[in-house]
């Protein structure tokens, strides 16, 4: 596994955040999705809030200090560089890309001069990597997009994007896993849950550090599909991921 030179700085009486290397990469998120997996267990730890290349920690700072503690986040860092690999799993969600769906994928299609059936093809034909979860619970960053389908987020960003709406913005793609408003060009819906509060110990469908693929439905299976989501009937196919 490759090692990166972490930095550790002090924000607060009881935080500090860990800084991998500025670039935004799979290697560098799956480095942090592994060493999230090591340190979540931790004693000392009251919440951690994960970005593309770093980690803010709260800390019991009654209990520790700040050198002692980011001593011990080292020796799981050395721990991590050990460690033996998850195999990780490809996730198929299915999404609607009919207009009805697709709020955005008029002017979309206009903005990046590609026709909205390259669009879904392109967009459902890659398979995505999930760097973490942020903005809202249960919001997936997806990186992997196309360059083609590459676009600078909304200049007015809209009030009310739906809950379950695939968008892109700038170099990724996501799903609103509730009504939200958002920056982003809304491409298709899923009519899956993304987000259960009441599900505590693990309230998101796809884990972070695995992989997302988009699969394409009608608008009469987006129904039948919504309906079995809402009563707990259905589950999305899942693979093993092959490097």
């Amino acid at each position: 596994m490759v090692s990166y030179e972490i930095q550790f700085s002090r924000m607060g009486s009881n935080s500090l955040i860990i800084n991998w290397p500025q670039i935004i990469s799979i290697e560098i998120s799956e480095n942090i999705n592994q060493f999230i997996d090591l340190i979540k267990g931790d004693l000392y730890i009251e919440e951690f809030r994960v970005g593309y290349c770093s980690i803010l920690i709260v800390y019991k700072s009654r209990e520790i200090n700040y050198e002692d503690f980011c001593k011990i986040l080292s020796e799981y860092y050395s721990d991590l560089t050990d460690s033996i690999s998850v195999k990780k799993h490809v996730w198929e969600i299915p999404v609607c890309y009919d207009d009805s769906y697709a709020i955005d994928l008029d002017e979309y299609s206009k903005k990046i001069s590609m026709s909205k059936n390259e669009i879904v093809s392109l967009h459902s034909n890659k398979t995505y990597y999930l760097h973490m979860y942020g903005f809202i619970p249960g919001f997936m960053y997806l990186g992997g997009l196309d360059k083609k389908l590459f676009i600078q987020r909304k200049d007015k960003p809209s009030r009310n994007i739906l809950k379950g709406s695939v968008a892109i913005g700038g170099s990724h793609t996501g799903v609103y896993p509730s009504n939200s408003p958002g920056g982003w060009y809304v491409i298709g819906n899923s009519p899956l849950n993304f987000f259960d509060i009441g599900k505590k110990d693990s309230p998101v469908i796809v884990p972070a550090g695995d992989y997302v693929k988009f699969l394409p439905i009608s608008e009469s299976e987006f129904k039948k599909i919504e309906v079995l989501s809402k009563e707990g009937k259905y589950s999305p196919n899942k693979t093993f991921y092959n490097d």
